[in-house]
């Protein structure tokens, strides 16, 4: 039997447009404000860490995720070099603890992080396939199932608030699928969204705290380069929207997982409490801007950025992984016949502050442009709107109103800058 095994970075799964399946038994809607009201904010900076010449804690690769703890330290994890430095809330070094590598406590791909107010931090290996826990100090503590079967499948990493558990789902996904099969089969791809929710402890538990609806992918095709050919089970539309989750103190979530304006709050028990809504209509998609994004997108492959994909193969006389051009160019076909969704969804980042604030960024016709900033409360208590030109949505909430911003300087070496809220958005 052949062998192949394809990993693949790809963008938030998408679900159908409105507000995607309520149960009958109606929640409550709650409408805001259909002007904005402008919210004139300074951020001062705290502390910045990240440099190119310095002490070798302070030098970062790739940073791919930050987070608070409850004591206000900032934790970065730095993917390039398999590591997490940890810094107090004045930018002071704490500690730096983590590796590369097969054995305990060691990981092969941290895809993310949960980081708990407790200081715990539970690490999502898509190489070991399992998440790890590790105590503030980075000593492994236990660990808990990541992959099911041939899939691996890690969305957003985010901790219950409360501790003892943590989200997977939303966010940029990045699936892994090993198949066995003879040439011209497609393997079995997994349908819908899950968000899962992980028990962490000695008996660790994995449930489905919420299915999102999808929306209708395009049709079976295949992929061809340099004699590979794969077979694609059709793949969700550009502009498909995004599935968005933010973890909530109570043990919720606010999530969006449609093209409307709808951010359905979930209670601990992952039931729909209410939708909160606002008068913003998608953007609907003409033939100008279906050119303009397949140019996008072919400009970003060849620069090296977007989605990426990893094709192993192996016809009994080894492992052999497919060159790098060759992948591009079957990455080129998959641009150019993907299909579009008929509307941009409104939501662009959907994120919540220490204390429960949903954040939500409206999108624009280009997807790399930010957009404003709606806050609100869960309840649906409208606070305002962050202008676009901002500082932008943070990529990491702590106590005492701190926030931290993943950046880069001139000389594109990465940079941590953390800033503080004023008291109204805290």
């Amino acid at each position: 039997m052949k062998r192949a095994e394809m990993g693949m970075l790809v963008g938030c799964v998408t679900v159908a447009a409105g507000l995607g399946p309520v149960s009958a038994a109606a929640q409550q809607e709650v409408q805001l404000p259909g002007r904005d009201r402008a919210l004139e904010v300074e951020l001062p900076v705290v502390f910045s860490v990240g440099t190119f010449d310095g002490a070798d804690w302070e030098t970062f690769g790739a940073v791919r995720q930050v987070a608070f703890d409850g004591d206000g330290n900032l934790h970065i994890l730095d993917a390039q070099t398999s590591r997490f430095v940890v810094v107090d809330r004045t930018g002071a070094f704490v500690r730096m603890w983590g590796q590369e590598g097969e054995g305990p406590g060691e990981w092969r791909n941290a895809a993310g992080a949960a980081v708990f107010r407790d200081g715990t931090v539970a690490i999502a290996d898509i190489g070991h396939g399992s998440y790890q826990v590790f105590s503030r100090d980075g000593e492994l503590t236990g660990t808990a199932p990541l992959r099911d079967g041939p899939i691996t499948r890690v969305g957003r990493i985010q901790p219950d608030p409360r501790g003892g558990a943590l989200f997977n789902g939303g966010g940029n996904t990045m699936m892994s699928v090993s198949f066995d099969g003879g040439p011209g089969q497609r393997p079995e791809m997994p349908e819908g969204r899950p968000v899962e929710r992980v028990t962490l402890g000695d008996a660790p538990m994995k449930e489905v705290f919420y299915n999102a609806w999808e929306a209708p992918r395009g049709d079976p095709g295949q992929m061809n380069a340099g004699g590979v050919r794969m077979m694609t089970m059709g793949e969700p539309r550009i502009f498909s929207p995004d599935l968005h989750t933010a973890a909530l103190p109570d043990g919720g979530l606010a999530v969006v997982d449609s093209s409307a304006y709808a951010v359905k709050i979930l209670d601990e028990n992952g039931t729909i409490a209410r939708v909160v809504t606002r008068p913003v209509a998608p953007i609907q998609v003409t033939e100008r801007i279906e050119r303009s994004e397949i140019q996008r997108q072919l400009d970003e492959l060849e620069s090296g950025q977007g989605p990426r994909m990893r094709i192993v193969t192996n016809d009994g006389s080894g492992a052999r992984e497919v060159p790098e051009e060759q992948v591009k160019e079957m990455m080129r076909q998959r641009i150019q016949s993907r299909g579009f969704y008929p509307e941009i969804a409104v939501t662009r980042r959907l994120t919540a502050g220490w204390n429960g604030l949903v954040w939500l960024e409206r999108r624009k016709v280009d997807p790399t442009e930010p957009g404003p900033i709606d806050i609100f409360t869960p309840a649906g208590e409208y606070v305002g709107t962050l202008a676009d030109e901002g500082a932008g949505m943070p990529d990491a909430f702590g106590p005492d109103g701190l926030v931290a911003y993943i950046e880069e300087d001139e000389f594109e070496v990465p940079v941590v800058v953390v800033r503080r809220l004023p008291e109204n958005l805290r």
